[in-house]
């Protein structure tokens, strides 16, 4: 069994080599290029897993092209399809994207509003296709949105 009030070890960033403060169970979050430690990305380094928002080795080439590891909306909706709940900001505006029991994908406003209707997908592909926000295709959006993760309770 593992003692999790264990000192933290410190090893070397799996993406950027810079050192990282990790807990006992591998995991830490590098100051440096911002990737998480953490196995399960190691071990299936072509997908998206939490608590990553792009795979292994996207990072790792946007790393060396000197480029933010930030994910395309294919990595958003991969992370989506994995955790089931997604949030992203727009112009300061937090954004959801759920996708519920009866596989729907909603899309709407963290905090609901009147001036944002809640929108309802039955595909994935359908939600990149047709997903918009204030009449913009968040696909041809995409690049101006920022913090796209796992949704976190707030």
């Amino acid at each position: 069994m593992s003692d999790y009030k264990a000192k933290f070890t410190v090893i070397p960033c799996a993406v950027c080599g810079q050192l990282v403060d990790v807990d006992n169970f591998g995991q830490g979050k590098c100051r440096h290029c911002g990737w998480h430690q953490d196995e399960m990305s190691l071990e299936y380094p072509d997908q998206v897993e939490y608590p990553n928002m792009v795979s292994f080795n996207k990072a790792k080439t946007l790393y060396k092209q000197g480029l933010p590891i930030k994910p395309s909306l294919d990595d958003f909706i991969e992370g989506l399809d994995f955790y089931q709940e997604m949030e992203f900001e727009y112009k300061g505006i937090l954004f959801a994207v759920c996708n519920h029991s009866d596989d729907t994908i909603c899309f709407s406003k963290y905090f609901p509003s009147d001036s944002f209707e809640a929108q309802v997908y039955y595909t994935y592909e359908e939600f990149a296709e047709k997903a918009h926000i204030g009449g913009k295709l968040l696909k041809d959006i995409w690049d101006d949105v920022t913090n796209a993760d796992y949704m976190i309770c707030r």
